[in-house]
């Protein structure tokens, strides 16, 4: 697939200028293929030409807006910002709908121009007898991650065929059929599936099914926990399943396809956390019990000053006196809802470009199951510090260089506050909440010494504030560069 070769790449602006001409960066030509990361919210993209690398939470985000509507920004998660990954662009996109997605199309980008071989296998039971239909799914295996290429069905005569790329990977591979045991082929090594012309397909043989069944229940009152996903490994470190199931009203679930050994289950519900990890159960098995604790949710709506629901804004979690934040998006409707959250005081944010939910609700999280529903409502404008950074004579701030301010409370949004420093030195660092910050001058990771000037600066509580520094910030590297 080749998309726009023109890109439109911005830098993000000041809080106050609601656009997307605050200058432009070049990523490049080549086919652009981007991803929504999660939980950040932000847009991954690379070229065939470009793989940038992923944002630092202190580095300034690309924030690129919709021309004939302010409020509809999208931030990048790297310097790779293609027109073709924006949401009102009218052409071809190039923003996936997943990261699995993602990554299968980086696969098929990268692998076009590489020969193609035919994995071609017979599904038989024990006795030899041919299954039909049996569903036959291959992942490419590279390093630990695993991304699905094929999900395939068996012919009358039992046979499938699959094309496949060959290269320096491996694939794995995992037939079923209704009545049967699951197989799983872990490393088929990519450059060693090409069979002769009128070999015959490989067998794979199917044993009969055992099954394990059980129940998940509440263990503070005994009572069935429905909708949870529970899962057959073959081991603790397995990416692929044997066999899924969801628990019923009555928390029983059924696991099937599965041979006559022992497996580890994984269960999982939102809002659910289990009381010990499960231990291993041998098949077949009918009376399994697995027992869950409710953890702590929160959730909520983020809505703007008027109340209307306001859409993927940064909700945050800080637990006093801990580092760290809980970072998370709303969705399309402002909703958010994560879990499970340890006992303790936290303070909740939510912020979208320049508006803060100002002050931060404080939660008290108890031991015991808790649910807390709230609305967080974005009416405080962030502050601005501008100012100006001058090197000592005969260095270079160079082109990474930016002002970093870091909150010193837990009253303060929990990201650091990031501003780009001009060719004439000058800054400006956007959506501040009230408090006291630390400035620092950072190039590349390694911060700068402050020779004179300002170390710190106060924001008021007055909403969209400004403070000039009166002082320039006079840095030089530290010794050892």
């Amino acid at each position: 697939m080749v998309f726009l070769a023109a890109v439109l790449a911005c830098r993000r602006s000041p809080p106050a200028v609601r656009s997307q001409d605050a200058g432009v960066v070049a990523a490049g030509r080549g086919d652009y293929l981007c991803h929504e990361q999660q939980p950040d919210g932000c847009v991954w993209c690379t070229s065939r030409e470009n793989e940038a690398p992923y944002l630092d939470p202190d580095l300034p985000r690309p924030l690129i807006c919709e021309p004939k509507d302010p409020d509809n920004c999208v931030e990048f998660c790297s310097t790779v910002t293609p027109e073709c990954a924006l949401p009102w662009f009218k052409a071809t996109t190039c923003l996936l709908g997943s990261e699995m997605a993602y990554r299968l199309a980086i696969f098929n980008r990268e692998t076009a121009d590489r020969p193609e071989v035919v994995l071609s296998g017979r599904v038989v039971d024990e006795g030899g007898k041919r299954v039909e239909k049996a569903r036959v799914h291959v992942w490419l295996a590279r390093g630990t991650a695993l991304t699905p290429l094929v999900d395939d069905t068996t012919g009358k005569d039992g046979v499938f065929r699959i094309k496949l790329r060959t290269g320096p990977w491996t694939y794995t591979l995992r037939l079923s059929a209704p009545g049967f045991a699951t197989e799983i082929v872990e490393r088929l090594a990519a450059d060693r599936l090409d069979l002769k012309p009128g070999s015959p397909p490989r067998s794979f043989r199917l044993a009969p099914e055992q099954a394990i069944r059980g129940r998940v229940v509440d263990a503070a009152l005994g009572k069935p926990v429905a909708g949870a996903k529970v899962q057959a490994m073959r081991n603790s470190e397995d990416a692929v399943e044997v066999a899924e199931a969801t628990t019923g009203d009555d928390g029983g679930f059924v696991l099937a396809g599965l041979e006559a050994k022992r497996y580890h289950l994984r269960v999982s519900r939102f809002g659910w956390r289990l009381l010990a990890p499960a231990a291993p159960v041998a098949a077949p098995q009918v009376r399994v019990m697995v027992k869950m604790s409710r953890g702590n949710v929160i959730r909520g709506l983020v809505v703007d000053a008027d109340g209307e629901p306001e859409p993927n804004a940064v909700v945050a979690a800080v637990l006093s006196g801990l580092p760290g934040p809980i970072i998370w998006r709303a969705d399309g409707e402002g909703r958010f809802a994560q879990d499970p959250f340890s006992a303790g005081t936290y303070y909740l944010w939510a912020r979208r470009r320049d508006l803060l939910a100002y002050p931060p609700e404080k939660i008290e999280l108890g031991a015991n199951q808790q649910e807390v529903e709230l609305k967080l409502t974005l009416k405080h404008k962030g502050a601005r510090v501008s100012g100006r950074v001058r090197a000592l004579q005969g260095v270079a701030l160079g082109g990474d260089a930016r002002v970093v301010l870091l909150a010193r409370s837990p009253l303060a949004f929990p990201r650091p506050a990031v501003g780009d420093i001009d060719g004439e030195g000058k800054f400006v660092v956007g959506g501040l909440s009230p408090g006291r910050y630390a400035l620092a001058v950072r190039r590349g990771s390694r911060d700068m010494v402050i020779v004179s000037g300002p170390r710190g600066v106060e924001i008021p509580i007055e909403p969209g504030s400004t403070v000039s520094l009166d002082e320039p910030l006079t840095v030089r590297p530290q010794i050892e560069e």
